[in-house]
């Protein structure tokens, strides 16, 4: 869907192939962005010990 919606940021290399991985061109997006797709994929696939322990470090 990324790289349909915004092919000029969004895209794959042949060395990724076997992986699910979608590339983004530097300086094409916005940090806040990122951070919250990376942290809601992280969250989706953290172990439920260390998600306790960042929601209570981190006042979640």
């Amino acid at each position: 869907m990324l790289i349909l919606t915004d092919p000029e940021t969004f895209f794959l290399h042949p060395h990724y192939a076997n992986y699910d991985y979608v590339l983004v061109r530097a300086g094409r997006i916005e940090p806040a962005w990122a951070k919250a797709r990376l942290m809601a994929r992280w969250r989706e696939n953290a172990p439920k010990r260390f998600l306790k322990d960042w929601d209570a470090r981190h006042g979640l």
